[in-house]
């Protein structure tokens, strides 16, 4: 791993191995416990090293690492973090939000724009025979679905303001990678070849009786972006004789977006500015391809092959048989434990007018009156007279939080 800044090696980098022995963390600070990000940033400070590499190399020899649920469940992720789940045992808190974690981790969209570019820079590489083997069908695979956009794009059905859309499933959509060339045969050389164009290379040239090595030229970082995240939804399309593309809706979605223009080309090609103006405005149409996972189970289904022990802790799991159905897990032990508080404690009603007998409606048009502000607000006041030990309180939103605010509750 090799950081740089405006091609000078990073000091700050390079002085991660003062810090990264848990050891020498404990000794310096005279500390035998968790460290927080404030700690380790303070330390980092001292000691002129980078707490972020640092905190990523003692994950290595951690014996347990705390992190975000899509750290684990997006693929990218947890490549890119270099996550190992193999024989883990994996404990997830507050799992009732997994589900939609899950399905926005298998889930991809990418623009035409960003198809294009990377269309385009393939293009060059090749045309310059850089590893052409390699970028060329990578480039072939942008074309066709560049093409497929372009063509799918005309007749679109409006479904909002501005907004149109077309959706296929995930079957029929591998009817349309068909005839791209992209099947369960080729995507394999397809991944191998992407795999190749990642990877650094050096050629050894002779100048003046001299060796010099260059660098081959790689493909942009965000291009190396949007293809890991096309090659991922490709995958689980594709994985395992499609058995996941039932899960899967492909939506074209355009939408418009304003952009500035600050100079324009006349008919003769000429540079002109727009009149009494230094800039104009320009709505021009947005194109973007969305790879849209219904099923959590999609993305689940790496960490359940691969980890040793999933432990999921909530207190709003219920009912458990549908929450591990919707998983595709089948848990062996289950504990469904009763509430703390016992239900003679437990009080559930609903207030539909306040102390003045107006009716409490928080429709948008009612929360934009004063009346109904008031109305609120000496209710809450009376709640807090009455409950002696202090109340709780949800709103619709902050700006009827701050409204309350400014009547004086």
């Amino acid at each position: 791993m090799s950081v740089h800044f405006q091609g000078k090696s990073c000091y700050f980098y390079h002085g991660v191995h003062r810090i990264s022995n848990q050891q020498a963390l404990q000794s310096l600070q005279r500390m035998s416990k968790a460290w927080d990000i404030e700690e380790l940033v303070g330390l980092g400070r001292k000691l002129k090293a980078c707490p972020y590499y640092t905190a990523r190399e003692l994950v290595d020899d951690a014996d347990i690492v705390f992190c975000p649920y899509n750290y684990l469940l997006d693929a990218q992720i947890r490549e890119s973090m270099d996550i190992k789940l193999k024989e883990q045992v994996v404990i997830l808190d507050e799992a009732h939000n997994i589900e939609e974690c899950a399905r926005e981790s298998a889930s991809y969209s990418v623009t035409e724009v960003q198809l294009r570019f990377a269309r385009d820079e393939l293009d060059s590489l090749v045309n310059n025979n850089v590893r052409k083997k390699n970028h060329e069908p990578l480039r072939d695979m942008c074309y066709n679905l560049i093409n497929w956009l372009e063509t799918n794009s005309e007749h679109l059905v409006e479904r909002d303001y501005e907004s149109s859309c077309k959706i296929w499933s995930g079957n029929e959509m591998l009817l349309n990678l068909y005839k791209m060339g992209i099947t369960s045969a080729t995507f394999p050389i397809l991944q191998r070849h992407f795999s190749t164009v990642l990877q650094k290379e050096e050629k050894v040239t002779s100048v003046h009786g001299k060796e010099e090595a260059i660098h081959i030229p790689i493909i942009s970082a965000s291009t190396q972006i949007m293809l890991k995240g096309l090659f991922m939804v490709l995958d689980y399309l594709l994985r395992e004789n499609s058995r996941f593309a039932d899960d899967y809706k492909i939506a074209i979605q355009q939408t418009y977006s304003w952009t500035n223009q600050i100079a324009v080309f006349d008919k003769n090609g000429v540079l002109a500015l727009p009149k009494n103006k230094k800039h104009s405005r320009q709505k021009i149409g947005v194109n973007v391809l969305n790879f849209w996972c219904l099923n959590p189970a999609v993305a689940f289904s790496d960490i359940n092959n691969k980890v040793r022990t999933i432990v999921l802790t909530s207190g709003t799991l219920s009912p458990l048989k549908s929450f591990s159905s919707e998983l595709g897990v089948t848990f062996n032990i289950q504990l469904e434990a009763n509430h703390v508080i016992s239900d003679s404690q437990v009080w559930v009603g609903t207030v539909g007018s306040g102390p003045k007998g107006r009716n409490l409606c928080a429709t948008f048009q009612h929360t934009e009156t004063f009346e109904f502000q008031d109305e609120v607000g000496m209710l809450l006041l009376s709640v807090c007279q009455t409950v002696s030990q202090g109340i709780l309180c949800f709103l619709p939103s902050y700006k009827v939080r701050n409204c309350l605010l400014f009547v004086g509750f």
